[in-house]
């Protein structure tokens, strides 16, 4: 017998072996059951994540203004309605000035509709709760979700923008339809605004982000990515790629966009590496 023959006979008789033992299988198999358990648990998890964010043209007497970030909320057959009253309790616990929703509040179908509306309704914060819409908001009902959220307290805004007062200071505040179906309006959005004043802007999508540096927002609050929702790595390589801006808070220029992973899920109800989040940021003069 010759020498590749020897080999292909060791080869086949170690295969047998392995295949009789059954002892692979079962460990992959084990190894895809915790890897999964793990994705939906996750799923339900909540994080909190405090950022200090600097803005050279936040008014002094705004020094420490908090704001808590949700988003991408998909009250949905996979995100249900007690995952969402949890994250409230949390965030209404954190006692914020503000609160900021950056759209995708109902996935599938508008029977999910109205009763987010009413949990959202929830949130309490001396500032309000300011929102803007998301793509999946638009694949539903877009109108039936505006109307639902502002019956509820909430201020929506769709390519308008408004003069925001507190503590004897201001600053602009809006929000843009969703970039995904072609809605966004960003000039309307900061009509009226002065060319020295700080500019918040809530922008589902973070594509806008480079036409929000162009038009003199200082920040920037999206969601839409949840971060990549699923985050595979081994031995410090990355498997699946994610987008540049998926997640945390980035500077180009004078502009700063922070964008949170969510609450919620899309496609398969499971997060891996990247869990749901709720958003406390702390704005700060530079």
């Amino acid at each position: 017998m010759g020498a590749m023959s020897q080999r292909r006979a060791r080869m086949a008789e170690r295969i047998n072996e392995l295949m009789a033992a059954d002892r692979p299988l079962r460990e992959l198999a084990g190894n895809v059951s915790k890897i999964a358990k793990h994705a939906i648990d996750e799923a339900n998890s909540l994080s909190l994540e405090r950022v200090e964010v600097r803005l050279p043209r936040l008014p002094k007497k705004l020094d420490g203004f908090k704001i808590i970030h949700l988003s991408d909320i998909h009250h949905s057959p996979f995100t249900g309605l007690s995952h969402i009253e949890r994250a409230i309790k949390i965030s209404n616990r954190l006692r914020p000035d503000m609160f900021i929703l950056t759209g995708d509040y109902v996935s599938h179908e508008t029977d999910y509709i109205k009763p987010v509306a009413r949990v959202l309704g929830n949130l309490q914060a001396e500032f309000g709760v300011h929102a803007c819409l998301g793509n999946h908001d638009h694949w539903t009902d877009p109108e039936m979700v505006a109307s639902s959220l502002r019956d509820a307290g909430i201020n929506v805004l769709i390519n308008e923008g408004q003069r925001f007062e507190a503590r004897g200071a201001s600053f602009w505040l809006a929000g843009v339809d969703d970039h995904t179906v072609g809605k966004t309006d960003l000039p309307a959005a900061v009509k009226g605004s002065f060319p020295d004043e700080m500019k918040l802007l809530l922008a589902h999508n973070p594509i806008i982000f480079r036409h929000a540096v162009r038009n003199g927002i200082d920040l920037t609050l999206s969601g839409h990515t949840h971060g990549g929702q699923v985050r595979i790595r081994e031995t410090g390589r990355r498997f699946i790629r994610r987008r540049k801006l998926s997640a945390g808070l980035h500077q180009r220029k004078d502009s700063q966009i922070y964008i949170t992973r969510g609450i919620g899920t899309v496609v398969l109800p499971v997060r891996y590496q990247c869990p749901p989040e709720i958003s406390m940021l702390e704005l700060r003069p530079a």
